[in-house]
């Protein structure tokens, strides 16, 4: 049995598993599956499942959709259907059943926005409430910022491809050269099908292959850009920056046409802005920056070059080729928007809302960086190219400003939270020995660390002390603080949302004092976990199911997502003034209370009828807003138990265990700080000295404080207290020393 034959037994295997526990239909558990890794990977966002079942409407026809999402940062909406069959041997997926689920989805989304969808469901059914949604944002005018402007369906299925698919090269291969070797890359066509109301509309199909590729690889699909090929062109001029060797990238400048631009924002959408911190901000609003390059694309097109900064870019390869002493990029392949973004999008919206379809006249200046290298990591262990994408980021004169505070798993904060995940460990209450909360960084960073381990041992000795049920994602760790530091509408509203509430909440705190972020902080987060995960768990646990009828009042396909961080917000907040959660007792159960349990019983039913009383509007959008939270947090009286009440631990008494494990966290981190300057040694503090004097970049007093640096390296000995604690008049030395260090090498002076 080949590897992929035994993922799909293995896959089929843990659907069966997941059906048994939960009471489910196995094709109900693919679904839920496949919808989540596909969030994993970055293809779509925030998918909401959707039951409508083949169902006949108007002519005969038959539609169906299981489930739907929306793409903010392209203005799309997507459009799920299963095709999932409960056998190791499944029948192949033909390019005739394939337009036969098109169809249904088709018929569906015609019935929402052109018919009357309202004809074929009960009143009280919430799928009219997500047609109503639909249909108002796919038939919204121009200046609406909730305009749909592209439509993608997704086949969902565990089937193989029959050859008829095949045949039409759904599955290209190109082969790319690296440093003399093939490297084959695989990337999955999408199918064209006919507009829709004017919108543009594409099929992607995702079959248990692709999803095994997809897992093997730890990497999205690479975009291919073809530019002879797929543009009827040349390519585009440029010119190769000679910057030197053995650098690890190569750079280019090009001018690339709107048009192309656009079409390429159009074909890929959002994912070739997956390097990039931000999503578009819209062009609502005379102010904003986008509104301002839309004005330029709409009135003085033949300005845009001039007044545009362009985009930054980054790929893995790229094709060239010289045509009368002209250098082209005929092909570049993993092509990223890392700034430029808003002029990106601004472009392809013109199009879509045919204020200008074809942007004559406009270019936009493009930097390109080829990075070929995406697995050597420093010792901190970040990878080169994640850290290339970040300052890229960082410092590339763009149309608005990436500030040092947007997030990548190479922040800071992540590799802190990872390194002290390593070496905390829980007590030993669910396993025999004491274990890890694994805190996972970046994307499959907890399975790339076991593939490196040798052994089968090794790899068990990884797994008991870190169980997979203890690994933490950065985008769960923001949900659950979110959820704790009540602001469960952020939740509801989706992952990038909860990022970017995440960021506020740590990144720049993170930077400002790092002491605040010590052992009893992680302990915060693992417990802020705990809670999250044992109200989902509660919910998921009781619920009343097709094949489990339990009699509890929570049912499958209810509104969990927005139940639970509305359930922990609404608990936090009925808190006494003066008290808090008892963290400690929390972390040495590692789990909750029956005090707590009790609270949670009853605060998800209270939770549910509240969200479902949503006055007509779709409960997943009510949840969105901030005054359903207000309303529900002010205007629904809750009285917690005497019990719970009595955990709970006087404010006062947490924060002198904070200031005390704070200060503690301070000395250590200062002594590190100023003993840097010992271990860098006299010779190197000789040398930076010389070598500022060569250049006349000190004045005497900076001068004087590198001799006082020199000296304490000489001397191996830095002013401290028998217990540790460095003096402020020495930090403040350090400081300066360090700040000098800084302003040389800015200036280009280093040793």
């Amino acid at each position: 049995m080949d590897s992929y034959q035994k993922y799909k037994r293995d896959f089929l295997d843990e659907l069966r598993a997941d059906s048994a526990i939960n009471g489910s239909d196995t094709e109900d558990e693919f679904l839920s599956r496949t919808l989540g890794m596909l969030e994993d990977y970055d293809e779509i966002q925030d998918s909401q499942k959707l039951g409508v079942g083949d169902k006949r409407c108007s002519g005969q026809r038959i539609m169906r959709v299981d489930g739907y999402s929306f793409d903010e940062t392209d203005h799309s909406i997507d459009l799920f259907i299963s095709d999932f069959q409960d056998t190791y041997d499944t029948d192949n997926l033909t390019m005739s059943r394939v337009d036969e689920l098109y169809w249904r989805m088709y018929y569906f989304l015609d019935e929402v926005c052109n018919g009357n969808i309202g004809d074929y469901f009960d009143d009280s059914d919430d799928i009219l409430k997500v047609a109503k949604l639909i249909k108002y944002r796919v038939n919204a005018i121009n200046d609406d910022p909730q305009q749909i402007l592209k439509i993608k369906m997704f086949i969902l299925t565990n089937k193989d491809l029959s050859t008829d698919l095949l045949d039409r090269n759904l599955l290209e291969t190109k082969i790319k050269k690296t440093k003399g070797a093939s490297k084959v890359v695989k990337s999955n066509k999408k199918i064209k099908k006919t507009d829709f109301n004017g919108k543009p509309l594409e099929i992607n199909l995702w079959h248990l292959e692709r999803f095994f590729e997809k897992e093997k690889s730890f990497s999205s699909d690479p975009i291919v850009i073809d530019f002879v090929n797929n543009f009827d062109s040349e390519g585009l001029p440029c010119i190769k920056g000679n910057i030197g060797d053995n650098l690890g990238y190569e750079a280019y400048i090009a001018i690339i046409p709107g048009k192309t631009l656009a079409s390429i924002y159009i074909e890929h959408g959002s994912k070739v802005l997956e390097g990039n911190v931000r999503a578009f901000l819209g062009t609502s609003g005379s102010k904003s920056v986008n509104s301002g390059i839309r004005r330029t694309i709409n009135n003085e097109p033949d300005k845009f070059f001039t007044y545009n900064n362009g985009i930054a870019t980054t790929a893995a390869d790229v094709e060239t080729e010289e045509k009368d002493g002209q250098l082209y990029i005929t092909k570049i392949v993993d092509l990223q928007i890392i700034n430029g973004g808003q002029t990106t999008a601004s472009l392809a919206e013109a199009v879509l809302k045919k204020t200008n379809t074809d942007l004559s006249g406009i270019f936009v200046p493009m930097k390109l960086t080829v990075i070929d290298d995406r697995e050597t990591e420093n010792d901190e262990g970040v990878r080169f190219y994640d850290e290339m994408v970040q300052n890229i980021a960082k410092y590339a004169n763009s149309q608005n400003k990436v500030t040092a505070a947007d997030l990548f798993s190479n922040d800071p904060f992540h590799i802190w939270m990872e390194k002290t995940s390593k070496k905390v460990l829980a007590p030993a209450v669910k396993f025999s020995v004491p274990t890890g909360w694994y805190y996972e960084r970046s994307r499959k960073r907890y399975l790339q660390e076991q593939f490196k381990l040798v052994g089968a041992n090794d790899k068990k000795r990884f797994a008991a002390r870190f169980p997979k049920s203890q690994v933490i994602t950065k985008e769960q760790l923001g949900m659950y603080l979110t959820a704790i530091s009540q602001k469960p509408h952020i939740v509801a509203k989706g992952k990038n949302f909860v990022i970017k509430e995440f960021n506020t909440l740590v990144s720049q705190s993170y930077k400002s004092d790092k002491s605040v972020f010590n052992e009893f902080y992680f302990k915060k987060c693992v417990c802020s976990a705990i809670i999250y995960r044992t109200v989902d768990e509660y919910l998921e646990t009781n619920k009343d199911s097709v094949k489990k009828h339990t009699g509890f009042w929570y049912k499958a396909g209810g509104y969990k997502l927005d139940i639970v961080p509305y359930t922990i917000a609404k608990i936090i907040s009925c808190i006494p003034g003066g008290f808090t959660l008892n963290w400690d007792l929390i972390w040495n159960r590692q789990g909750l209370s029956a005090a707590f349990m009790h609270e949670i019983e009853i605060v998800t039913k209270m939770t549910n009828d509240f969200i479902c009383d949503s006055n007509g509007v779709i409960v997943t959008e009510y949840c969105k807003r901030l005054d359903t939270w207000e309303r529900y947090r002010d205007k629904v009286n809750y009285h917690l138990s005497e019990k719970f009440i009595n955990e709970l631990m006087p404010e006062s008494l947490m924060k002198e265990q904070e200031t005390s494990v704070k200060r503690e966290e301070k000395d250590k981190s200062d002594l590190k700080y100023v003993m840097e300057i010992i271990n860098l040694g006299a010779d190197y503090w000789k040398r930076l000295l010389e070598e500022a004097k060569i250049h006349s970049a000190l004045g005497y007093t900076d001068q004087t404080w590198l001799l006082q640096a020199i000296s304490f390296a000489e001397k191996g000995q830095i002013p401290c207290s028998a217990a540790g604690k460095v003096p402020a008049k020495t930090m403040t030395m350090a400081k300066t020393i360090f700040e000098i260090k800084d302003k040389l090498e800015s200036l280009g002076i280093k040793v």
